[in-house]
């Protein structure tokens, strides 16, 4: 009779282990994601500010636009090109063509989505396509 306490006692915290587990696993991943989107929005927020004082301060930048590549996998295409004053479907283009990408993507696509379903590109490559197609319409 004892062990069949105890076989049930175990069989209960199994199950109540394996559940906190992975709900703390749910937990962690959903932070995770609005963790990226809050960076993502706090970045850009950042820009919109620097922007506001770019004519008190003489500022040397390697790009237009400085974000964190961890923040930028989090963005659409359209928000990207936003952030660099360009038009997105250009953008998405010179992304298609830079990668050779297969898939049907749009400028609402999030970069993440294109890393995972073709091509691990790195994001400062974006950057340098932002970068370019915003030097190409100053001309």
């Amino acid at each position: 009779m004892k062990k069949i306490i105890l076989i049930i006692i175990a069989i209960v915290l199994g199950v109540i282990v394996g559940y906190t587990i992975e709900c703390s696993t749910i937990e962690l991943a959903t932070q995770k994601n609005i963790s990226e989107e809050d960076t993502a929005k706090e970045i850009i927020s950042e820009n919109e500010k620097h922007e506001e004082h770019e004519d008190d301060e003489e500022h040397e930048h390697d790009h237009f636009m400085e974000i964190e590549g961890s923040a930028m996998k989090a963005l659409t295409v359209q928000k990207v090109a936003d952030l660099w004053e360009i038009n997105a479907d250009v953008l998405l283009l010179e992304i298609i063509a830079e990668f050779d990408l297969q898939g049907n993507y749009t400028v609402e696509t999030i970069l993440e989505e294109i890393r995972d379903a073709e091509y691990k590109f790195s994001p400062a490559i974006i950057k340098d396509l932002a970068e370019e197609t915003k030097n190409q319409n100053a001309i």
